[in-house]
């Protein structure tokens, strides 16, 4: 009775104790720049060029990198991080964070690449995915390298508690891979993630930013193994080495049944999909996957480039796509736009961004990459054929040649 009440106490202990990390809740901070009370928080060095505007804080690099901070002190962890900002020109500038703590003057460098925006647009950078790290901060900031034009708007940091952590990873362990051309002979397998942001983007990313779910699996095994032996051990049984053998086994064989539930159930999702979306439709409507009806666009070209030892092909992509094709219309064999001089046929997927001149040749981006030609069919706004208007032969006055005569005489 002693021991069973010593125990209780210490299970209602550790419950009382881990109550308030269960209890918190999502928690974030938003940084308005816009704020005068705020962008005086912040601290230059090595930048000549900054402006304080309504909307924000204005930089500009010219030919070396500074950088841009303040000090933080947060109630609260943080895992992801939000920037937004206006950037004509884009960058790649390093976020910087500094861990309580940590010696002055170091920072950890996150490396962030912005796209370029002429209006108010985000970047949200996960540091939950960054193996060790203290989601607490003393700084933060960014070192901006030269040639930037930037201006920074807000800044949005949020944390999240441990059982929205625990919830997350197990929403994780359960998240199934996109629907790629990979996933017909290969899955990731369970991964794990502590936040919302992290699943919703978990498989973005190739290979995902996150940590394989049977690191856990293994821990599990290597702790329960430990158990099943010291329980066996204080038993102190004659047939010891046995009950360890068959408690191990019996703990291997639940967790293999478990991961090939987690695993079938996957490969039924993604059987599903396929079945509906392009076994059980028409020809014309079927789609698979990430090609969508790339082999239904073959199916149709493919008596129209039988004669043609080439033709030029377009697409999003030149891989996956390319190969895809090359398969289907073989002997026939696609190539791109610099290779394929003098061939009279372009097949074009998908390409919504190319528009035709006014003699009829195809442009992209403003540039002519086409011969003269015309479109004889067209799948849909981007999905055509293309035929390259054959030269006109020659053609002239040829003076008559004079016959030739005699003078008799």
């Amino acid at each position: 009775m002693a021991l069973t009440s010593v125990r209780s106490r210490i299970l209602i202990t550790a419950l009382l104790l881990a109550l308030p990390m269960i209890a918190s809740a999502e928690q974030q901070t938003m940084l308005t720049l816009n704020n005068r009370t705020e962008q005086a928080q912040w601290n230059t060095i090595g930048l000549p060029h900054v402006s304080l505007l309504p909307n924000g804080i204005h930089i500009q690099t010219n030919s070396q990198k500074g950088t841009l901070s303040r000090p933080l002190s947060l109630s609260h962890g943080v895992d992801v991080v939000t920037v937004y900002y206006t950037s004509p020109r884009g960058a790649s500038l390093s976020f910087i964070w500094q861990s309580k703590g940590s010696a002055a003057g170091t920072y950890l460098q996150i490396p962030v690449t912005l796209k370029p925006s002429s209006s108010s647009t985000s970047i949200i950078v996960d540091m939950s995915a960054i193996g060790g790290w203290d989601p607490h901060a003393s700084a933060i900031g960014f070192q901006l390298p030269p040639d930037t034009d930037i201006v920074f708007h807000g800044i949005e940091l949020q944390g999240w508690s441990v059982a929205e952590k625990l919830s997350e990873a197990v929403k994780c362990f359960w998240t199934f891979d996109g629907l790629t051309a990979h996933s017909i002979n290969f899955f990731w397998g369970p991964l794990l993630c502590s936040t919302p942001v992290s699943r919703t983007a978990l498989f973005h990313n190739q290979p995902p930013i996150a940590h394989s779910g049977m690191r856990t699996i293994y821990a599990l095994l290597a702790v329960g193994v430990l158990i099943i032996t010291f329980r066996a051990w204080r038993k102190r049984d004659e047939h010891l080495p046995g009950r360890i053998l068959a408690g191990s086994a019996a703990l291997f064989f639940v967790c293999w049944i478990f991961l090939d539930i987690r695993m079938s159930a996957e490969l039924i999702a993604t059987w599903t999909y396929d079945v509906r979306s392009y076994l059980l439709q028409p020809v014309g409507k079927r789609t698979f996957r990430k090609i969508n009806f790339l082999s239904d666009f073959a199916l149709a070209s493919r008596g129209i480039v039988a004669d043609q030892p080439r033709y030029v092909f377009l697409a999003p992509t030149t891989d996956t796509f390319m190969n895809f094709m090359r398969y289907q219309t073989y002997p026939s064999e696609p190539v791109g736009p610099a290779g394929g001089s003098g061939a009279s046929l372009w097949l074009v997927y998908e390409r919504p961004d190319l528009q035709f001149s006014t003699d009829g040749r195809i442009v992209e981006k403003g540039v002519p990459i086409s011969p003269v030609g015309q479109i004889v069919h067209e799948f849909m706004n981007g999905t055509f054929i293309f035929r390259v208007t054959p030269p006109q032969p020659a053609t002239g006055n040829v003076p008559p040649v004079p016959s030739s005569s005699k003078n008799k005489p």
